[in-house]
């Protein structure tokens, strides 16, 4: 679990699009929350990646029934879940 609370929402947002463009894609630039991250290249071993730095970084496990497409479609998508798991 992280030391610190979870940052607001629109804070979290920014840094999720952080650590997607410096710690996992190689992003275009004005990549952003509501971006494509398929688009962006999220693939399949991609999203392991992704799911391992957000249960480090944040201390949230997402289970099984929300890795959806849609969930992870943008980076916004992904912070709602974060945000949801840390409040539960």
């Amino acid at each position: 679990m992280p030391s610190q609370p979870l940052p607001a929402i629109d804070d979290l947002d920014q840094q999720l699009v952080t650590l997607v463009s410096e710690r996992l894609l190689e992003v275009q630039p004005g990549f952003g929350a509501d971006s494509n991250l398929y688009e962006a290249g999220l693939d399949s071993m991609a999203l392991m990646q992704l799911l391992i730095l957000v249960e480090e970084d944040y201390g949230v496990s997402i289970p099984e029934a929300a890795l959806t497409r849609q969930n992870f479609s943008t980076v916004r998508h992904l912070s709602r879940i974060i945000f949801d798991r840390r409040g539960a």
